[in-house]
């Protein structure tokens, strides 16, 4: 069986797409004739001039016939690309940054087709048609990639036309933040509970998981199950096992200023399909891909899980779920495709003083005073780490991680929350995750 060809983004750092022939050319498609197709074409209209000079009529049929060879060669290519129907499918459930994701390019017509991946990306596989060909590509940053038009092959066999004009349409690739393995690091969420989370501190609503058993003397007769008696022949009755889902807050700080706010900052550039790209940094693509992962965690072990920025606003492209492990899923589900489309933003709280929360969030983080919340920040300065650390009295188990450029610049900020009963974390965020506690 044939290896299914790879492409990484990480491998083409050098490469970059460029068009040698004019732009007037292209939009034509006029690019397509070759050298012998310009000098055919070019000895057609000589002719023809000289015919027009000399009065001469089969000179002028000769460069007639010329014209028309090689108008006609441009014809059919183009009518052969007219008819050209070209399928792209993405085989993978969710493409997320650092993993692979599988795409098949089909085509029924004979043809030669050259896939056209993202701009990240070199050049693409080459499919002879009709078939089909799998590939797999490595994406290194979120965003909605685009992928094609693929380009199509077109040549004559009277070598006047050869290039590559574009078919079929494009596709739309919405790409999420990477996740992480977090279970080696034994500093993180000590919290999380293994498996379903068994129990609350929160008098919030939970849901319940109704099961039977026999009758016994003083059950309620409300409280028999008809259907399950009459299949096992007894009584039986409904016994509703209360189970409690936690809750947990993650708290994401997307203000633009606090992640690029310094000449060691790389700027990176989101892909937005035909929209304009985003801007942000190798220290808040990380902080984001912390917050998935943390958030990932928390979810599977059963945590239903509120999302938000410092002015407290939503994360997710949902807020509301039912209280349930289906919906601890979901909320983590809704966050993660969100970040396809998340920047970072100006001015989403307004200043305050030392209050580096807004007062929505601040309202909302009074509620979770024996509940995990998880604080991901880009900046912090001496006054606003004094004004959180006199939240600690109502809000106890909170775990905060301050990714910024120079770590050893915050000792007095450390010194300053380390008087409360929080776990702080002081990272270097322009280095890879699993390099941060090395």
């Amino acid at each position: 069986m044939e290896k299914i060809p790879r492409y990484d983004s990480r491998d083409a750092l050098s490469w970059t797409r460029t068009e040698s022939a004019d732009t007037a050319l292209r939009r034509w498609h006029l690019d397509l004739f070759t050298v012998r197709g310009w000098c055919t074409a070019g000895a057609g209209g000589l002719l023809l001039f000289l015919a027009y000079l000399l009065g001469r009529h089969e000179m002028m049929a000769l460069g007639l016939g010329l014209l028309a060879l090689a108008l006609a060669s441009w014809g059919l290519a183009m009518r052969l690309r007219g008819r050209t129907n070209i399928h792209r499918e993405l085989l993978s459930e969710v493409p997320t940054v650092g993993e692979v994701s599988k795409f098949r390019l089909s085509c029924a017509e004979r043809s030669t087709i050259q896939e056209r991946l993202p701009e990240d990306f070199g050049p693409g596989p080459r499919l002879q048609a009709p078939g089909s060909i799998e590939y797999e590509l490595v994406f290194r940053t979120r965003g909605i990639h685009l992928m094609g038009p693929a380009q199509q092959i077109v040549v004559d066999p009277l070598g006047l036309i050869q290039g590559m004009v574009r078919a079929g349409e494009s596709l739309q690739v919405p790409v999420r933040a990477q996740l992480h393995e977090l279970d080696r690091f034994a500093s993180l969420g000590e919290r999380t509970l293994t498996g379903d989370a068994k129990f609350s501190r929160s008098t919030t609503a939970d849901y319940y998981d109704v099961a039977t058993r026999d009758y016994q003397q003083g059950d309620s007769i409300r409280q028999v199950h008809w259907k399950a008696s009459a299949r096992h022949a007894k009584l039986m009755v409904r016994q509703e096992n209360h189970v409690a889902t936690a809750q947990a807050l993650l708290v994401l700080d997307t203000s633009f200023e606090h992640w690029n706010h310094s000449g060691s900052d790389l700027r990176i550039s989101l892909p937005q399909a035909h929209a304009e790209a985003l801007t942000s940094s190798r220290r808040f693509e990380n902080a984001l891909s912390l917050a998935s992962s943390i958030g990932l965690r928390y979810a599977t072990s059963g945590y239903q899980l509120a999302f938000r920025n410092l002015a407290g606003t939503s994360l997710a492209q949902r807020d509301l779920h039912s209280i349930s492990e289906l919906g601890a899923l979901n909320s983590f589900e809704d966050f993660h495709a969100a970040t396809t489309e998340l920047s970072l933003d100006n001015g989403s709280v307004e200043a305050n003083g030392p209050e580096i929360l807004g007062s929505t969030l601040h309202k909302e983080l009074l509620g979770f005073r024996e509940e995990p919340v998880i604080m991901i920040l880009g900046e912090l300065d001496d006054p606003q780490a004094a004004w959180l650390a006199t939240l600690s009295r109502t809000v106890r188990h909170v775990e905060i991680f301050l990714l910024v450029s120079h770590p050893e610049r915050y000792l007095a900020i450390q010194h300053e929350l380390a008087r409360t009963s929080w776990k702080v974390h002081i990272l270097p965020g322009n280095m890879a995750i699993d390099e941060m506690w090395g």
